[in-house]
């Protein structure tokens, strides 16, 4: 299940960074206003990681986690950004509505058997984003696959965006965590129709409604989905003498029942709230972010230990504290940046006395500090280094830690 997870998140996760920040290395334009457009890029890091045994739990299951068992290697991997290769078009303005259309693929390279064969038949090509947009007085309407609301703030603002950040299994293809699990529980990209309202004296709305997902556990999945998936975000931006700020506050509500053939029954909710702060001031970069959660689960959302053994929903919270401080010099651009966070499960009362019957134990707390330098050669080349120390903790006391070192570079178009 584990290897599952891993992989998952190195097949769904990308960033909509991109999509709002990359400059097109290629721009043909015609006559009557068509335009299109390319952007994208390749990375690679090399990551050393040292890591502690998964503590034994007797004869009963230690669940959670995102450590194998004595985890020490080296690595050459993608990034937690994969590669990416987009395509934009945008077509001429009519009747005051401008329309344009993205279509992204986010390829990984990576083996996922250390000591194996390094074929590539487990490589995918991942079509991540594929979306139209119409905007007007209005506002705007985004029709199709991007990333969803509910945490995508708190995942664009994390620094290790451009980096590496928590491993996962030393053997998993696919992507690392970067902070997926220690600080927000991954977003994903959903199918969607989402309303963003027009700028109003620095507010902006935006709500959608989303392809559902099955609701999950290690032992129960409500999959019977009757309405769709509700999110939305309040956002604010605004200067200051000396810099700017923007804040944001994001939500999510869906429910899903078990089917008329499982051995559970009822409904289950899932629901959350995250917010968070960035504040840019003389080179400096403060981030503050947030979530409180109910079903929604540790590392991937809704997907692996949303509810118990009973098929209840699990609360779990987590945050994010990070300082960056950048600066020109004749090499480029520098940043130096320092964060740490966590994601925190609350034990259910089945939870409780699956522990205490020695059955199996649930995880408790997943930490990360990161330490890292991110460097801009020039615009479309960057290299970084970071340094991070993971700990996992369990309910009945028990912990994993490692230590990883990763150093790697950016191509960007």
């Amino acid at each position: 299940m584990k290897r599952s997870i891993y992989l998952l998140c190195g097949l769904c996760f990308s960033v909509l960074l991109f999509t709002a920040s990359s400059q097109a290395a290629v721009v043909i334009g015609t006559d009557s206003g068509w335009a299109f457009s390319t952007d994208g890029l390749i990375n690679m890091f090399a990551a050393y990681e040292t890591g502690d045994a998964k503590p034994d739990f007797g004869s009963g299951i230690r669940r959670g986690g995102t450590i194998v068992d004595n985890q020490e290697g080296y690595r050459e991997r993608i990034g937690l950004v994969p590669g990416v290769l987009a395509f934009n078009i945008k077509a001429p303005t009519m009747g005051g509505l401008d329309m344009a259309a993205r279509v992204g693929f986010y390829p990984t390279y990576d083996a996922k058997d250390v000591g194996k064969s390094k074929n590539s038949f487990g490589n995918q090509i991942d079509l991540r984003e594929i979306f139209f947009t119409v905007d007007g007085n209005f506002g705007q309407m985004l029709i199709g696959k991007t990333l969803s609301q509910f945490q995508g703030q708190n995942l664009l603002t994390d620094m290790t965006i451009w980096g590496y950040g928590a491993q996962g299994a030393l053997d998993g293809g696919g992507t690392p965590l970067g902070r997926i699990g220690y600080g927000y529980v991954y977003p994903q990209f959903n199918a969607q129709v989402r309303y963003t309202s027009p700028d109003l004296y620095g507010f902006k709305i935006s709500v959608g409604l989303y392809d559902p997902s099955g609701i999950a556990g290690p032992a129960a999945k409500a999959e019977e989905t009757k309405l769709p998936r509700f999110e939305g975000e309040l956002s604010y931006a605004g200067t200051f003498e000396g810099g700017s700020f923007k804040t944001w506050l994001s939500g999510v509500w869906q429910e899903a029942d078990f089917t008329s053939d499982s051995s559970f029954d009822g409904t289950v909710e899932a629901s959350g709230i995250a917010g968070g702060i960035q504040v840019l001031y003389k080179g400096f970069d403060l981030v503050l972010s947030g979530f409180d959660n109910t079903a929604i689960g540790s590392v991937l959302m809704l997907d692996t230990d949303a509810l118990d053994a009973a098929g209840k929903e699990r609360d779990s919270q987590g945050f994010i504290a990070q300082l960056m401080y950048g600066f020109d010099n004749r090499f480029g651009t520098s940043k130096f940046g320092v964060s740490y966070g966590g994601n925190y499960m609350d034990e259910t009362s089945r939870d409780k006395a699956d522990r205490l019957l020695g059955t199996e134990v649930q995880i408790e707390e997943q930490t990360l500090w990161v330490f890292g330098i991110y460097h801009d050669i020039n615009p479309n080349l960057k290299v970084m280094t970071e340094i991070m120390l993971t700990e996992n903790s369990w309910f009945d006391g028990e912990d994993q830690n490692t230590e990883l070192f990763s150093i790697g570079t950016f191509f960007v178009w």
